[in-house]
Parts: C-alpha cells; sequence; structure tokens
C-alpha cells in the first residue's frame, strides 16, 4: 500500500507542477516510444537523456516507460520483431541478409535483426503518435483538476472595479 500511495504522490506531484498539458503529453509519448524502443539494455539511458535534452517531466516519462518491465518484455520485444518481419519480408518483399542463427543457443532457427530494429522503432513512433491526442486531453483535464482542488481562484477586483476569478499560479 505503500508504495502505491508514494506513486500517487509522485503523479500528483508532476500533474500540479508548472509543466503544461502538452509537455507532459510529450513526456508520455517519449516514454511509450521508449519502451518499444528495440535496444534492451538502453532504455535507462535514453530516458535520462530525454529528460535532458528535451527538459521533459522525469516522473511522467518515468511511468510511460515503466511499461515495458522484466514482465512484459518478452511480448513487446516479439511484437517489434514479428511487426519488423511483416513489414520487411511480406509488405516491403525485401529479404535482408542480416540475421543471426541461434540454432546452437536455443535450437530454433534465425532471426533477422533487421525486421526487430525497424519493427520496434515503427512500433515506437506508431504507439507514440497514437497515444499522443488522447493524452493531451487527459493531461489537460487532470490538471486542470488537480489546479481546482489545490489551487483555488480568488476573486480580486480589476482597475475598472470588477470582480474577476484569477489563479494563484
Amino acid at each position: 500500500m505503500r508504495i502505491k500511495k508514494k506513486l500517487k504522490k509522485i503523479i500528483s506531484g508532476a500533474l500540479i507542477s508548472n509543466s503544461s498539458p502538452k509537455k507532459l503529453t510529450l513526456s508520455f509519448c517519449m516514454g511509450i516510444y521508449i519502451a518499444f524502443s528495440p535496444f534492451p539494455g538502453m532504455h535507462t539511458v535514453m530516458m535520462f537523456a530525454a529528460t535532458y535534452l528535451f527538459r521533459l517531466n522525469f516522473p511522467i516519462l518515468f511511468f510511460a516507460t515503466s511499461f515495458n518491465n522484466p514482465w512484459t518484455m518478452v511480448p513487446f520485444f516479439a511484437s517489434d520483431y514479428y511487426f519488423g518481419k511483416w513489414f520487411l519480408h511480406y509488405f516491403l518483399n525485401w529479404k535482408p541478409t542480416l540475421s543471426i542463427s541461434l540454432e546452437k543457443i536455443f535450437g530454433s532457427g534465425e532471426i533477422c535483426i533487421l525486421s526487430f530494429l525497424i519493427g520496434g522503432n515503427i512500433l515506437g513512433i506508431a504507439c507514440a503518435c497514437l497515444s499522443y491526442p488522447i493524452m493531451l486531453y487527459m493531461f489537460s483535464i487532470i490538471q486542470t483538476r488537480y489546479k481546482n482542488k489545490f489551487f483555488p481562484a480568488k476573486t480580486i477586483k480589476n482597475e475598472n472595479g470588477y470582480e474577476e476569478q484569477k489563479s494563484i499560479l
């Protein structure tokens, strides 16, 4: 239960930060791309580099990247490979020669490295682009609710003598 409360506190803090919904959405989408990224072992480095280079929101980026974890790694990488194989071998009708033989290790056939790399990048970009409008809408609504809850608007008189609602932020 402590982990759930801690996670909720971190996500809530990211939502009421000064980050715009667009920046939160870009952080989430970059995390989705990194989750589908076909570079095993480089996800953490990519996460820190994206946070530093693009000034993204780290908690949201980490949350989205965490969809690819030790329990979901095999389905993610399998979908990368099979989509890449379908795209290169059947859709483009191209037979790349760069492959690794796994017969000695697993007793199976060959795996095309380009299928894995291209499939992972295409799926990552596609999933990130598809999630952008959905997450932009969600972050806009959620951030508005959190800001109204924690920072209610105050009634202030303007220079004309009329009262208007102003947010603290």
